[in-house]
């Protein structure tokens, strides 16, 4: 028999149940912080580790962002990603962001710079060649406008050599280098890691020098292209709580990877495709820049600035560069302040 009152009850009970249900679905909801999709330019290279390393420990993710990385072969596309506005956030060697910077671009802003890498790229070469000064007459590989054209220019120079009659400079790939070398198709190679660690374990590869022999770098410890962290101006203008949420998960994993080698190494292994022991290597024997290391010399000493600033005239003096520009007009340290 049908019992009207009973079903009311039931009703009555439903309805409740389900505006408990709707009331914590809608307060789960607003507790979940939202997520916001940044596209990031990235390679292998070491400039690029706090990036990846934050991907996969989730340091981006737990401050709502959702990192996109866009891989590319060389800083210079980068570059024009980050022109054409297909970027928001990218690493790049300070080399082609000079250029633009020369050029009176002002699409980006640099934030940050995660390491000096004076012992990771370099000038290798085959048994035979046993100095810089026995490099006349021979043809070494190196990729054109790019810090390891810089520091071979350089190199060259302090050891006499002219680079239009004493040596043949092909311009190629770092990639393709370690091939090229065990070939013959060249007799040394200007690279950087992973293709520098790479060619010093080809078996009789040596190393002539690293970027601690570059001039500006006895002198003012500035290397030939020192990385950076860059942001779309128009961006950091318009998200400034994602740009520093950014930033913020970026110097988290470079203090990760000062402080934790050995389990970044094991996170970057699948990005450089290294072997574990050579990825390591990689890690420890870069210098990284943690928070505090980036206030000090980008708003204390603003050592950073003036050395870019050496660097672009070192440029201009070689070539490289029509004119220098005022890097500090350049640099946004909003998001590393105390």
């Amino acid at each position: 028999m049908f019992n009207g009152s009973r079903f009311t009850g039931f009703a009555k009970a439903l309805m409740i149940a389900c505006a408990l249900l709707g009331s914590a679905a809608q307060q789960a909801l607003a507790e979940t912080p939202s997520v916001t999709t940044v596209t990031y330019g990235g390679s292998s290279w070491v400039g690029h580790f706090p990036v990846w390393v934050g991907i996969e420990k989730g340091f981006f993710k737990t401050r709502g962002l959702d990192v996109k990385w866009e891989p590319f072969g060389t800083s210079s596309s980068r570059m024009s990603a980050m022109v054409s506005g297909s970027l928001d956030f990218a690493g790049t060697g300070v080399i082609p962001a000079l250029s633009l910077m020369s050029a009176g671009s002002r699409s980006f802003s640099i934030l940050a710079t995660p390491d000096s890498f004076a012992t990771v790229q370099g000038v290798i070469a085959k048994p035979e060649t046993k100095s810089l000064a026995e490099l006349k007459g021979k043809k070494i590989g190196v990729t054109f406008a790019s810090s390891g054209h810089l520091l071979i220019l350089d190199l060259l120079k302090q050891n006499g050599l002219d680079t239009n009659k004493d040596v043949m400079l092909l311009n190629m790939p770092v990639a393709e280098m370690p091939a090229a070398l065990k070939s013959g198709q060249i007799d040394a190679a200007v690279a950087w890691t992973p293709a520098f660690n790479v060619l010093l374990a080809q078996p009789g590869n040596h190393l002539l020098a690293d970027d601690t022999s570059f001039s500006l770098y006895r002198q003012f410890k500035v290397g030939t292209g020192p990385d950076v962290l860059i942001v779309s101006r128009s961006y950091a203008k318009d998200h400034p709580e994602q740009t520093k949420a950014f930033v913020d998960a970026y110097l988290e994993s470079v203090s990760y990877l000062k402080t934790h080698p050995q389990e970044a190494a094991d996170i970057l292994v699948s990005l450089t495709k290294l072997d574990k022991e050579q990825q390591l290597k990689a890690v420890t024997e870069v210098e990284w820049h943690d928070l505090a290391a980036q206030q000090g010399f980008m708003i204390t000493s603003q050592a950073f600035q003036d050395g870019l600033g050496q660097l672009a005239q070192f440029m201009v003096d070689n070539k490289q560069l029509g004119k220098a520009p005022q890097v500090s007009e350049w640099f946004n340290t909003d998001f590393v302040k105390p």
